[in-house]
């Protein structure tokens, strides 16, 4: 293998999850792609995946995690993969960029990819490096200098590569949504980076104004606690007040009744995240 190689780990959600089920299930999962795909199974524990009619090799094995090795321009092995790892209860990492990939299949990791010398052009002006893209569209997430990650804004990219522009104009390019790459996982696979309102810190779900609640509604109060190691949010107490400082609010879209005080009240759900 060489040394340019890139390792993506497969690691539980759980402590039940058994890996060599995990290593088989993506092994059979891979073999319905015939005549596109063929897997050698080397041992129990270690497999060669061919892309048949093409030099592209990976590699899955099995050691104290289940390892996926990839070559740098093998962009679809671990997009196949992904497909399946959340059903098969694990996450993916990429040891290169350290950072679990966010849940959402159609959001790409860009490692393994190379863009085009237009759009890389334009972000370099920017002094930003896109790690995750939105498949077939230009929504681009990347990497300020300060480690920051920016929602690129995707009609200005466009705009600028169609005019070749090679000088800054504007300070709309992008918008910064996590201060850190960590962050933003634990921030995207919950919901809370908005697309057409990334400076926002309150998603709302359902409509309701928290300010002006309808008569006998109450709120119940969920509380996240970030968790930097595993790049999520756990879940920590309930309350029924909001906390004058969070990181995002999301209002949820449900909400119950129940009988509070001898009076049929309605309870919308909040959780709050920091």
């Amino acid at each position: 293998m060489s040394n340019t190689q890139i390792n993506y780990y497969l690691r539980p959600t759980n402590s039940n999850q058994d890996s060599l089920n995990a290593f088989n299930k993506i092994i059979e999962y891979l073999m319905t792609f015939v005549g596109d795909i063929e897997v050698k199974k080397e041992s129990d524990t270690s497999a060669i995946i061919y892309y048949l009619e093409t030099p592209t090799v990976a590699f899955l094995t099995l050691k104290k995690e289940l390892i996926v090795t990839v070559n740098p321009e093998d962009n679809v092995t671990i997009n196949l993969i992904k497909n399946i790892s959340q059903n098969i209860g694990f996450r993916i990492y990429n040891s290169k960029i350290n950072c679990y990939l966010p849940n959402d299949v159609n959001i790409y990791d860009l490692t393994t990819i190379k863009l085009e010398p237009n759009v890389k052009n334009v972000l370099n002006l920017y002094h930003l490096t896109p790690l995750f893209q939105y498949r077939d569209t230009l929504i681009f997430f990347a990497k300020a200098l300060d480690n920051s990650i920016h929602l690129v804004n995707r009609h200005l990219l466009e705009y600028l590569i169609i005019n070749k522009v090679t000088k800054k104009h504007t300070k709309e390019f992008s918008v910064k949504v996590a201060e850190n790459i960590s962050q933003f996982v634990a921030l995207f696979d919950r919901g809370l980076i908005s697309l057409t309102n990334p400076s926002s810190k309150i998603i709302n779900l359902s409509g309701f104004d928290l300010v002006k609640l309808p008569k006998n509604t109450k709120l119940h109060v969920i509380n996240f606690i970030f968790d930097e190691e595993n790049q999520a949010f756990l879940q920590q107490d309930t309350t029924d007040i909001i906390p004058k400082k969070y990181l995002a609010l999301k209002i949820g879209q449900d909400y119950t009744y129940d009988m509070l005080a001898g009076k049929l009240t309605k309870f919308l759900n909040v959780s709050v995240f920091n």
